[in-house]
């Protein structure tokens, strides 16, 4: 094994301007499941992944690692310009990324026959992309560059969860899903390099919408129509980690619950995060918020802007999991 120690350097702290071509997400979203604590120790590079769909219904695929993460790396970023070089640190951060995650979650869906599935549960795979995705021969080259490279800790593939928008501050797994802390999964402002943005966004709801999304499929009842909502508290990042709701009974959920709630019954991206504040105007109640995806781990709108900025893959994986040990396991 060949062991790449870092720590943030200076470069991933560091802005720097801006071209005009921008580099952008094709979809919003990494996994969307809280880690999972070490138990049996995993492989760090497994060679052979089966994919199937979330359902378990559909074809089971068994593809070479090094395939499946190409095809993940083209299903989750679609660079746009024409800077290749910088669409190469991109696609090698995401490569490093997605086998990682692949290694530290092998057999997650074992009980239905593959071990990986297609959609956001685990992450998003079209094969489709390997034969049409205009990157394709950039990011083939990147993840020949990267191949067999993991992220670890402590001997172990971390859990590399990574999202689309952190709004401007990552959070930690712990204050996200409650549970120990984890190391490598912390929060921190993420103030991107100048002429790049995190996205804000705003959602208008009717108490009675509200009321019936976190009540479906046998969700909490705040009995009736919602008449007031109150943020009771919030991580360092300024993410919502319990919410109040008030009908003719009062009910408490924790960020992730609430939007998983309003996501599930108004569309994916409603609620885009739990980055929000929260007020009432005109009968509704009005959201407004910053980034989209759960905040956790790497942030894909700063890793791209970093990557167009000059910024290493190894120094931008140094800033969204510090202390984690970069290892080629073949």
């Amino acid at each position: 094994m060949t062991r790449h120690g870092f720590g943030p350097g200076p470069r991933a702290w560091r802005g720097a301007a801006l071209a005009t071509a921008a580099l952008a997400l094709a979809w919003a979203c990494g996994p969307a499941a809280p880690p999972r604590m070490p138990g049996a120790v995993a492989p760090l590079a497994p060679r052979v992944v089966r994919v199937g769909t979330p359902d378990g219904r559909g074809r089971v695929r068994e593809m070479p690692i090094e395939e499946y993460v190409l095809a993940s790396v083209l299903t989750e970023l679609a660079p746009s310009g024409s800077d290749r070089a910088a669409a190469r640190r991109a696609f090698e951060v995401q490569a490093i990324v997605a086998r990682t995650y692949a290694a530290a979650n092998m057999g997650r869906h074992a009980s239905q026959g593959f071990d990986l599935c297609d959609s956001t549960h685990c992450q998003l795979v079209d094969v489709r992309r390997l034969s049409n995705a205009p990157w394709r021969d950039v990011a083939r080259e990147a993840v020949r560059a990267t191949d067999g490279l993991v992220l670890t800790y402590q001997g172990r593939p971390i859990q590399a969860l990574y999202h689309a928008d952190c709004g401007g501050h990552t959070s930690a797994a712990d204050a996200v899903w409650a549970g120990a802390p984890v190391p490598y999964l912390v929060g921190r402002p993420d103030d991107l390099p100048q002429g790049r943005r995190h996205q804000t966004w705003t959602l208008e709801a009717t108490g009675r919408q509200i009321a019936g999304a976190v009540s479906r499929d046998g969700g909490p009842s705040p009995g009736g129509d919602v008449s007031r909502i109150e943020v009771v508290e919030r991580d360092p990042g300024g993410r919502v980690v319990r919410v109040t709701l008030e009908g003719s009974r009062r009910i408490t959920l924790r960020g992730t619950e609430f939007r998983a709630a309003l996501s599930g019954a108004l569309g994916a991206t409603a609620l885009r995060s739990t980055l929000f504040t929260v007020s009432r105007s005109n009968g509704r109640f009005v959201f407004e918020g910053r980034g989209f995806g759960h905040g956790v781990g790497l942030c894909q709108i700063g890793a791209l802007a970093r990557a167009r900025a000059g910024h290493t893959p190894r120094d931008i994986l140094a800033f969204y999991y510090p202390g984690a040990v970069l290892v080629r396991a073949r």
